[in-house]
């Protein structure tokens, strides 16, 4: 019920941002609002669930990624830096905003995860400069300009206001790293 209720308040937010009810989830369900309570005590409870959803599954993706011992160190650096699961496609970063400035538990939570989901990154960019597949650089340098771009991305309004999206913005910022960092 938990992971139902989280999936139908996802597309709920995508199409609704922060205006969705409890009663929107309750009826694209098919189940009281009152069912909901017992799984969820409120509608922040509700994006602090989509917030853990999320890390589990950007986590999952980046296990994936891992495993594949036919891709390039580079190629792994890429896709960990680009990968987003396939549900959040669509939320659009307004929504965050204003997340953001509504229930800031929520949003710091996302941040927190975004935060943590670096360490391999940092690992891949050690294992390249070994390899002699990436330049000799400051991995705590190069970590810093992903993980601030990845922030101003987010707390931001620049990619709203010129209609970029986040996927498009985060291609866009790890063509530059990439070709920057690459062995020449």
């Amino acid at each position: 019920m938990r992971e139902e209720v989280i999936n139908v308040a996802i597309n709920e937010f995508t199409k609704k941002g922060l205006k969705f009810t409890m009663n929107d989830i309750a009826k694209a369900m098919g189940i009281s609002k009152k069912t909901i309570y017992t799984v969820f005590d409120s509608k922040e409870a509700v994006f602090e669930g989509i917030m853990d959803t999320y890390f589990a599954d950007f986590l999952a993706m980046q296990e994936a990624v891992s495993k594949d011992q036919d891709m390039d160190v580079v190629i792994k650096i890429e896709k960990i830096l680009c990968v987003l699961p396939e549900k959040y496609h669509n939320i659009g970063l307004s929504n965050l905003y204003e997340l953001r400035d509504k229930y800031p538990r929520s949003y710091k939570r996302l941040m927190a995860y975004v935060s943590e989901g670096w360490a391999l990154v940092a690992q891949y960019l050690e294992q390249g400069i070994q390899e002699k597949k990436i330049r000799n650089l400051s991995v705590p340098i190069v970590m810093t300009m992903i993980e601030g771009t990845v922030t101003q991305f987010m707390q931001k309004k620049v990619l709203v206001e010129n209609s970029i999206t986040y996927e498009q913005a985060k291609k866009e910022m790890v063509k530059v790293i990439i070709d920057g960092i690459r062995y020449k």
